[in-house]
């Protein structure tokens, strides 16, 4: 499930769960782990992108050997907060990543 915000992620979460943040650009995704209070991120990994098949197998894997109860996926909006061609592309890939588990 997307949620627009984080007030509505958090409740939707279990007690003391924490979130995966992800910065996808195109070469690389940005991994961060948050606190269970959502109020620290601490980076953690970066994944060096090839196959989306051999991406997504890794970051399932820092799913589950983490513990992670939801995702936060970045997007590069422009300064005055309006989507741009450059949110295309994460787009994309999160709509991925979402047929990817309901799949799998």
């Amino acid at each position: 499930m997307i949620h627009k915000t984080i007030a509505e992620l958090a409740e939707s979460l279990p007690p003391n769960a924490r979130v995966l943040g992800l910065d996808v650009g195109s070469k690389t995704i940005g991994l961060a782990v948050s606190d269970s209070d959502f109020n620290v991120a601490t980076a953690i990994d970066t994944i060096r992108r090839t196959k989306f098949t051999k991406d997504f197998e890794l970051l399932r894997e820092i799913i589950e050997g983490r513990d992670i109860a939801g995702l936060i996926i970045g997007l590069p909006v422009s300064m005055d907060g309006t989507e741009g061609p450059a949110c295309q592309s994460p787009r994309v890939w999160t709509n991925r990543v979402l047929a990817a588990c309901v799949a799998g």
